[in-house]
Formats: C-alpha cells, sequence, structure tokens
C-alpha cells in the first residue's frame, strides 16, 4: 500500500534535470546522430528475439548492457568500428539465450559488417563487441533462471490468489538482482475489509467489466505485451529526433536495467504476498458485511496467471516513462495498441495515467496494485539513471 496514492497529476521529474547540459556546455545530441540507427537495429532485432513473457526484460536488459558497454569502449579506442562493437555484442548475448534463433541472428550479423568496410576498424570492433557480451554472460551465470525448486503454493482463503494455471514464471523474482539493484520499500495492498480496499473493490467492480465503451477502449488499447508496445514507440521517436550512439546506448541500458529491476522486485511481491484478483474478490464472500459477493461478475480483460498486487503492467509503465524523463526529458510518444490505431501522448504523465487506469478499467488490477508498482517503477528507474 503506498500511503501517498499517488494520483499520477504532476508525476514526479525528479531526475530530469540529469538530461539538462550545465551551461555552456555541448549540445547532448552528437555530432551524427544517425550512428545511432545500428543500436536502434539491433533494439528491433532482441524485441523479435526475446520472446514475450514476463521475465522479458531481464534477457533485454542483458543485450542493451552489452550493446551499451561495447559501443563505449569502441567509442574510447582509434580504429575500432562502433557499428560492429554493437552488432557483435547484441548478436552474442542474443544467440546465447536464444541459440534457436541462430539463423536469423547470424543473417542479420553478417548484413550488419557488410555495410562496414573490411579490415583493422572492423576486426576491433567486433573484438570489443564479443568481449562485452561474454562479460555479461558469464556475470549472470548461475543466477537463478528457470529455477524449477520456485514452486507456488497457496491455501484457499479470502484475500488468497489461487489459480487452476501455473504462476507464470515464479523464479523470476528469487534471481540475482540486476546491476546493484535494491528494494524499493512497500508495504503490501490494503488488507481485506479495510476502507481503502473497499473502495478500490467498488472502483473496478463499477468500472471494470467493460460497460463503458470509452473505458474499454483504453483498456483494449493496453491490453498488449508493453515491452513491444512502448519500445516500439521509443524507436520510432528516436529515429524521427536522434541523439546519437553512446546516448542511445545508455538509454537503452538504463531502461532496460530499471525495468528489469522492478520486475524481479513486483515478482517477488507477487510470489511472497499472492494477493488475489479483483474477480475471486467480488465473486466471492469476502467476510465483510459491507461488500456483497457478485458471483455473475466478469473481468472486461483476460485475467493473467498470477496474482494481483503489485502489477506487472504498472511497474513496467512507470519504469519506462521515468527512465524517458531522465534521458530526454517529457517527450510525446505514438503508441500502437491493440484494438487497431494509434494513439499520441503529448506527455508521459498523460500516457501513464491511461495505463494505469486500463488495468483497473479491465477488471484486473485493484489501484493500489497500479500505486505501489508506479512507485516501484519510478523509484528503480531514478536509481538507474544515477
Amino acid at each position: 500500500m503506498n500511503v501517498t496514492r499517488r494520483c499520477l497529476v504532476g508525476v514526479t521529474v525528479a531526475c530530469a534535470a540529469l538530461a539538462v547540459a550545465a551551461p555552456g556546455s555541448p549540445p547532448a545530441t552528437a555530432a551524427e546522430p544517425e550512428s545511432a540507427e545500428i543500436a536502434l537495429a539491433w533494439q528491433e532485432t532482441a524485441l523479435a528475439t526475446v520472446p514475450f513473457t514476463p521475465a522479458q526484460a531481464l534477457f533485454l536488459s542483458f543485450t542493451s548492457t552489452a550493446v551499451d558497454r561495447a559501443a563505449r569502449r569502441s567509442l574510447n579506442r582509434a580504429e575500432s568500428s562502433e557499428a560492429a562493437a554493437v552488432a557483435q555484442a547484441a548478436h552474442d548475448v542474443l544467440l546465447e539465450y536464444f541459440p534457436a534463433a541462430a539463423a536469423g541472428l547470424d543473417a542479420k550479423l553478417a548484413e550488419s559488417l557488410a555495410a562496414i568496410p573490411d579490415g583493422t576498424a572492423e576486426d576491433r570492433g567486433t573484438a570489443i563487441g564479443a568481449d562485452a557480451a561474454a562479460a555479461v554472460i558469464a556475470d549472470r551465470a548461475d543466477d537463478g533462471r528457470g529455477d524449477p525448486s520456485v514452486v507456488y503454493g497457496a491455501e484457499p482463503g479470502i484475500g488468497v490468489w489461487t489459480d487452476s494455471r501455473p504462476f507464470a514464471a515464479p523464479w523470476y523474482g528469487f534471481v540475482d538482482r540486476v546491476d546493484g539493484g535494491r528494494p524499493v520499500p512497500v508495504d503490501g495492498p490494503d488488507p481485506v475489509g479495510s476502507p481503502a480496499y473497499r473502495a478500490d473493490l467498488a472502483e473496478v467492480q463499477a468500472d471494470g467489466s467493460g460497460a463503458d465503451p470509452a473505458k474499454a477502449a483504453t483498456a483494449t488499447f493496453f491490453n498488449v505485451p508493453a515491452f513491444a508496445l512502448y519500445r516500439t514507440a521509443l524507436i520510432g521517436h528516436l529515429r524521427a529526433h536522434p541523439v546519437g550512439l553512446a546516448a542511445t546506448t545508455d538509454l537503452f541500458a538504463d531502461l532496460d536495467r530499471a525495468t528489469a529491476e522492478g520486475m524481479r522486485q513486483t515478482w517477488r511481491h507477487k510470489f511472497t504476498v499472492g494477493f488475489w484478483r479483483p474477480t475471486a474478490a467480488i465473486t466471492s464472500d469476502d467476510g465483510d458485511p459491507l461488500t456483497a459477493a457478485d458471483p455473475l461478475w466478469s473481468a472486461f480483460l483476460p485475467v493473467p496467471p498470477y496474482p494481483d498486487w503489485p502489477s506487472g503492467h504498472g511497474t513496467l509503465t512507470g519504469a519506462f516513462a521515468e527512465t524517458l524523463r531522465c534521458h530526454l526529458g517529457d517527450v510525446p510518444l505514438t503508441l500502437q495498441g491493440g484494438g487497431g490505431g494509434s494513439r499520441t501522448y503529448g506527455s508521459l504523465a498523460a500516457l501513464e495515467q491511461d495505463a494505469f487506469m486500463s488495468r483497473i478499467w479491465g477488471g484486473i488490477h485493484f489501484r493500489d496494485a497500479m500505486d505501489d508498482a508506479y512507485l516501484i517503477g519510478h523509484t528503480v528507474a531514478r536509481w538507474a539513471c544515477r
């Protein structure tokens, strides 16, 4: 429960100052911003290679970290191709974790290297990229990924999440922290029967069944894999407003570290707290004489196979928006969401507001799960941007 009950109006932009240059310093944009295209192209490849799961951000963070290190090392070396370094680093990390994609990754690497003149610069760049990838892979060896011993189990009861489907990626909350991440203090969901819980229950019961077409449309729009929804919009923005290679790789490295660590913490809370979803709360007797069960109620959106608190979608959205504030300021973005069509958001706060309400209007989250998720996402992003 986030006692401040964040309303998202005037969401903090505390770390936006990090993106502001000191008086008299050169502009943040690199002299040749088009050089960032190799990084954007491999971000698209990574997104197409890493399957959508709750742990998708973890593998994207491995790739982005290696790419950022490779780009920076190459930029500091004479006669080294940054394009070769970026391509090799991304290729090697993705190949390590997704060997079934070898043919496509090898073809993409060959395409990238074919655009670089043969010689010392290409050789030095590929060596730097390979070393950066190998270091990330070695650092994450035996980090707890996929641990089969982590199995969720809970006895049915008031406020307890149970489902006939297995808990998706239960191990994720127990993997090693991402690059020095530290816990964000949150104090759990509102207790069943408390005034705050009753207010949240009434809100989702009234708005989460899809009866209002406008609210249902927003729920549908954001009911797509959020990693792809936001990342594709960001890539499009950076192609239209390039910031240079080093700034681009740094942005994605921070974004993916923040998202991966925020989601790791979120998944640990989901596993250890196991708080029920609104559907279970509304359709069953919760023992509270001031609330009545409605066995015919159903959520507008499909209910995911993991607990309510905190919201993974909320954590991801908060980390994404706050990282962009740190690096780019309050930029507009155009999203291609579910249900067809697109939406252009003039501010990140407006995007966050719709994403926040989409999970309540879809009937799959209590407001408190969104509040605390945004707190986690914003906090880990500020840490990553330091």
